[in-house]
């Protein structure tokens, strides 16, 4: 089996990353945002040598491969000793800060859709390339979200989505043809356990249990509650 050269992944990376979506290649200390076109920003790199090494290894791989590099806005940050939890949440909190800055054709910001109306569509199965060289075969989903400005359509990658919803209702309930699911934390599942409730609760696998529907990945293992949808909310 042939290995996916570095070339080949820096391209896939790029193709697949929505325009302003935060891209900090593993280990570098480098962030860049894509830009329209055929282009990234450097926005910021940590002031260490070996981050300075690969920020100029970085610059020639991009452009052998077709992609300009802006790095005159590029910012020199000092090395914080964070946790990986700290380290995480603070990446996350880059990317959804960025996420806000993405708009739809017309100029409405994509996170003012009504995103909590977003429609998970199943797309098939598709070759994924692992990164020990070997690929296994993934689901791929989009989310379907509408400009409440201009009624455009726009397929969004579920990671963007969840940029885009946070905590909000949208990433904490999921419709079925018949049946709305809710998410609920661990104090509530505890509360309805104690209340002699806990009948109404159910945790999903990969189907509805209900109608068989093949569910998304983000509800596969939520702890939900569940309640059939009437008429009037179907119309």
């Amino acid at each position: 089996m042939n290995e996916e050269t570095p070339e080949e992944a820096v391209k896939l990376i790029l193709e697949r990353l929505r325009e302003g979506g935060l891209w900090q290649p593993h280990g570098l200390g480098l962030s860049y945002v894509k830009e329209s076109g055929n282009q990234v920003t450097l926005t910021a790199q940590e002031n260490t040598p070996m981050s300075a090494q690969a920020r100029i290894r970085m610059r020639l791989l991009l452009e052998d491969v077709g992609w300009k590099v802006d790095e005159t806005t590029c910012q020199l940050v000092e090395v914080e000793h964070l946790t990986p939890e700290q380290k995480h949440i603070k990446e996350m909190q880059m990317r959804q800060e960025l996420a806000q800055s993405w708009k739809c054709s017309c100029g409405t910001p994509l996170s003012a859709f009504p995103l909590e109306e977003g429609v998970w569509k199943h797309e098939g199965q598709q070759d994924m390339m692992l990164p020990n060289g070997e690929t296994e075969m993934v689901e791929q989903w989009h989310v379907l979200i509408t400009c409440p400005t201009c009624d455009a359509e726009i397929p969004t990658d579920p990671y963007d989505y969840g940029l885009l919803a946070g905590d909000d209702e949208a990433m904490l309930t999921y419709k079925t043809n018949k049946i709305i699911y809710t998410a609920i934390d661990r104090p509530t599942i505890i509360d309805m356990i104690d209340s002699k409730v806990g009948d109404s609760l159910l945790i999903l696998g990969t189907f509805c249990p209900f109608n068989g529907d093949l569910l998304p990945p983000h509800v596969r293992g939520a702890v939900v509650t569940f309640k059939e949808i009437e008429r009037s909310e179907e119309e």
